[in-house]
């Protein structure tokens, strides 16, 4: 018997959790998701400037970020590379990587510009003081809490 295909709607929220923790966030996890979620669209990070904010290491903030069960709510699409080429994304590694691509695409949908793997211009790319300003801003904002677990 063939194999039926699932609609892509659910093949891809399926894709999305797959390999997600299930369990509460830890309270780094929770913090980061929460700066995470200051990052507006049309703009990019880097693991660096958040792990300073964050007072960690860049390698912490990408590990938590791809077990990040709360995307797109938690845009972690947009942390990219401290040379700011475009990095993993849900585990996945390299340009040709589809889960790289698929960050790709959600960038350019955005308004990134890349030249090749790399965003193409500083303007594009938030810092950690600016960072730090944005999570400050949001911490009067109860709309910028991690979502609750169902």
């Amino acid at each position: 018997m063939a194999k039926r295909k699932r609609p892509v709607e659910e093949s891809s929220a399926a894709e999305a959790t797959a390999g997600k923790p299930t369990r509460t966030p830890t309270e780094f996890e929770a913090r980061l998701y929460k700066l995470c979620k200051c990052i507006p669209a049309g703009k990019v990070s880097t693991y660096g400037a958040m792990a300073a904010v964050l007072k960690t290491a860049p390698r912490a903030v990408g590990q938590a970020l791809r077990r990040n069960p709360f995307a797109p709510t938690v845009p972690c699409h947009r942390v990219v590379a401290a040379d700011l080429d475009i990095g993993g994304f849900s585990g996945g590694w390299g340009i040709a990587d589809p889960k790289v691509q698929r960050k790709r695409q959600l960038l350019e949908g955005e308004g990134i510009q890349f030249n090749g793997s790399v965003v193409r211009c500083a303007e594009f790319v938030l810092g950690p003081e600016q960072l730090q300003r944005l999570m400050s801003q949001s911490e009067a904002t109860p709309s910028a809490r991690v979502p609750a677990e169902d």
